[in-house]
């Protein structure tokens, strides 16, 4: 799986670079995994402008201006939190794309309604609405977050393409 994500983020460089495009994440479950593999990368300053991990609520409201009534309503691991994460990081880093994750890496924080596993994510392009998929993985906690960097890098390659 490390080589397909090596691939992944080797193809979206070279979308974002052809296109003049640029890129950045906002990550909770990731807890910053996504950001190595994409400035593992050489050149990656061209087009990678940044990232912010935010783990807690608080950091999410003051980082990427989460709404705290949709934290109340939905819970920090939701669409709708998902998607206001992505248009934070767009709007601090003025990217042209964005990228969230948030979820449940476990062994705990699960719910009846969110089990371990559960991730949603949400994509920023230029223009338009957050695009927003979710994905329950198995797996301990490692495999539950490289799964998560994986289906990130997919749906980035997908939304620069498109």
């Amino acid at each position: 799986m490390k080589k397909q994500i090596e691939q992944l983020a080797t193809r979206l460089a070279a979308q974002l670079s052809a296109q003049g495009e640029t890129l950045a994440v906002a990550e909770s479950c990731t807890g910053g995994w996504l950001a190595k593999v994409l400035t593992d990368l050489p050149g990656s300053s061209a087009w990678f402008l940044g990232g912010v991990v935010s783990y807690s609520n608080a950091a999410k409201q003051r980082l990427l201006s989460v709404d705290e009534h949709c934290l109340d309503a939905f819970g920090a691991v939701s669409e709708p939190v998902a998607k206001q994460m992505a248009e934070g990081a767009q709007a601090v880093f003025s990217s042209s794309f964005a990228v969230s994750t948030t979820g449940i890496a476990g062994p705990s924080g699960a719910s009846a309604d969110k089990p371990v596993g559960l991730v949603h994510f949400s994509v920023k392009k230029p223009k338009g609405e957050p695009v927003s998929h979710h994905q329950v993985f198995a797996g301990d906690r490692e495999q539950i977050r490289l799964q998560a960097v994986l289906i990130a890098l997919q749906l980035l390659v997908k939304a620069v393409a498109d």
